[in-house]
């Protein structure tokens, strides 16, 4: 009998990819979807509730919060954002009516005047609005500027009152020999507000101007006044840090209550 050459395979061995006719068949695995839980019990006669229907409701009372808290605000904020009911406005310049300064200014119309834009983002919202004034004691020759801007922001992402007033106190860091910043606490005006008095000259007895800001919850609100002088032959005189901080309390407040209408 002949030897099988390395190459010839043997008619009875079984072929590792042949499949035993005589062995057992295993189970077929059948793949079926999981059991819904059920729902609470129904009342009233009526079978259960399926699963899904009681997460459609749950979807149907998160949208009713969310609508709510959205017309509330006036603005889509995080679960914990509070705006101590200060509605968004994209016009700033609204709400911002200046009437105290009025008392002693003219808004410049026309280019120049009005300068305001609005932003809504994920995590914050923000507007803004800048006039040009002009002081009728200063004279028509007169090149001194007077500028009030004011700044509103949304928090949305997080709670600004850790940094709020290291934000005012660091102006105290900018200060040099012939410029100088003062920063002092102010109540009255929601959480917590500052007034921040820009001076000039070696002895900072020169106004240059001034800012009113306020924190109230996530809400943050600014508005400040700035003068520029003409040159030393200019007339034009600022009014007195006592009237300025008056007219920004009585603007501010204003607009403070104009945005929760």
């Amino acid at each position: 009998m002949s030897t099988p050459g390395p190459y010839q395979q043997n008619p009875y061995q079984q072929s590792p990819y042949q499949q035993n006719p005589y062995a057992a068949q295993e189970p077929a695995v059948v793949l079926t979807q999981p059991p819904v839980p059920p729902g609470p019990p129904a009342t009233g006669g009526r079978g259960p509730v399926a699963g899904w229907l009681w997460a459609l409701g749950g979807v149907a009372v998160a949208s009713a919060v969310w609508a709510g808290a959205l017309f509330a605000t006036g603005t889509i904020g995080g679960p914990d954002a509070d705006f101590a009911g200060h509605r968004y406005r994209e016009d700033l310049c609204a709400p911002v009516s200046l009437d105290a300064f009025r008392k002693r200014y003219e808004v410049e119309k026309g280019e120049g005047g009005d300068n305001s834009y609005g932003s809504r983002q994920k995590g914050l919202d923000q507007s803004y609005c800048s006039r040009s004034l002009k002081d009728p004691r200063a004279g028509e020759d007169s090149l001194a500027s007077v500028y009030v801007s004011a700044r509103a922001e949304w928090h949305k992402a997080s709670d600004p009152a850790g940094e709020f007033a290291s934000r005012q106190l660091a102006y105290e860091d900018q200060s040099e020999a012939d410029y100088g910043y003062e920063v002092e606490a102010v109540k009255g005006f929601g959480d917590e507000a500052y007034v921040v008095t820009e001076r000039r000259g070696t002895d900072k007895g020169g106004l240059d101007g001034m800012t009113l800001s306020v924190r109230d919850g996530w809400f943050t609100f600014e508005l400040r006044w700035s003068w520029f002088g003409g040159g030393p032959d200019d007339k034009a005189v600022p009014p007195t840090e006592q009237e300025v901080r008056a007219m920004l309390e009585a603007d501010t407040r204003a607009a403070l209550d104009g945005l929760k209408e």
